[in-house]
């Protein structure tokens, strides 16, 4: 991975890339990008959790949340999942529709979207051949979605812009070569697509003030409003409100790397072999709904939305002594999702409807 980059930035006219460009080519570049990679990156052996491999339980609210919008609020029985990983979390959510509902099973459809060759032979792996599933490697293979269009810890791993104000002005961070290492190098902000989204979302940077321009996310997020033709898409991920990225606890931005199960501060050190994430900006992805034709209906802290969707009803007693049992694993499991400074307390939820009549309540009252 250390010789493409060089010989990308030795290409360049610049002799630099911007951190989008190294983080694209260290992140999704074909058979060396870390998320293409044929490595295990989630759970115990790789480098981060997320939310869907803490037990089951998250799935299934999941599961029982969107059987309740499909049979109660009318939703078609229609589920894409975009940047679905190893495929754990639709093998839970399709596990819990399977046991519980064969009526509505028997007319479901789950589409798995992921880009990675790897991810794909996981998924194939781990379901079972039926007709309710469909893998796919981009969404353009959904051109027109009814029903849920969703997305867990996606737009933290898509590439980003970094800039920084620094004496009154705003520069951008580049990646060059100094001395055979990879370094960081600045120069005047000069790219029109990041002055555009800053004056569209109104941004005003602090002396010092490191960010990043998640361009990417928005093309992405934008992609994905225009195939939903009517519906739900709901948003998991962690990041901040543009009144939280101007705490100074966020003046150094949120770029960073995970490496077996460790924060890296250093991005640039291990290229492809690590994940490089970043927090997400929800205004942004609010104001782009607004734009698209889409209504917010809800924007949850994770432990309150599994709370309306009913994960307590996943909680088992039992009297069993075995701390190891499924039963006690799972009540564990439950617990850390909902609990104040669990695994959730990360992460929020957008919630925002297309075509969808307003009135529609998206949760039992």
């Amino acid at each position: 991975m250390e010789k493409v980059l060089h010989e990308m930035i030795e290409k360049s006219l610049q002799k630099r890339i911007s951190y989008h460009d190294y983080m694209e080519s260290v992140l999704y570049s074909p058979t060396l990008g870390y998320y293409m990679r044929e490595k295990e990156k989630i759970g115990v052996n790789g480098d981060f959790y997320t939310s869907g491999n803490v037990g089951d339980s998250f799935g299934r609210t999941l599961a029982r949340w969107f059987v309740f919008l499909i049979k109660e609020r009318g939703l078609p029985p229609n589920v894409v999942e975009v940047g679905a990983g190893n495929g754990k979390l639709a093998h839970d959510i399709l596990g819990y529709i399977k046991e519980e509902e064969p009526l509505l099973w028997e007319e479901f459809t789950y589409i798995l979207v992921d880009s990675s060759p790897y991810h794909n032979k996981l998924q194939q792996m781990l379901m079972s051949p039926c007709k309710q599933v469909v893998l796919a490697a981009d969404l353009a293979e959904c051109p027109f979605i009814n029903g849920i269009l969703f997305s867990n810890e996606l737009f933290d791993a898509l590439p980003v812009h970094v800039i920084e104000k620094e004496k009154g002005e705003l520069i951008e961070i580049f990646v060059t070569i100094k001395e055979e290492k990879l370094m960081e190098i600045k120069a005047p902000l000069e790219n029109p697509h990041i002055l555009s989204y800053l004056e569209e979302q109104n941004i005003i940077l602090n002396e010092h003030q490191r960010y990043e321009i998640p361009l990417k996310m928005v093309s992405e997020y934008e992609r994905m409003t225009h195939h939903l033709q009517s519906g739900l898409l709901l948003t998991i991920d962690y990041g901040y409100t543009e009144a939280e990225w101007k705490e100074p606890a966020h003046r150094l931005g949120s770029l960073r790397g995970f490496f077996q199960h460790t924060l890296v501060n250093e991005v640039l050190e291990r290229p492809g072999e690590m994940d490089l994430t970043t927090h997400i900006h929800f205004d942004t992805l609010i104001k782009l709904g607004k734009k698209n034709n889409l209504t917010l209906r809800g924007f949850l802290e994770q432990n309150e939305f599994l709370l309306k969707g009913g994960i307590l009803e996943e909680l088992k007693n039992h009297e069993e002594t075995d701390p190891f049992s499924q039963t006690a694993k799972r009540n564990r499991a439950i617990r850390s999702l909902i609990m104040p400074g669990g695994h959730s307390q990360y992460f929020r939820v957008l919630l925002q409807t297309k075509n969808l009549d307003e009135k529609v309540t998206l949760f039992r009252e």
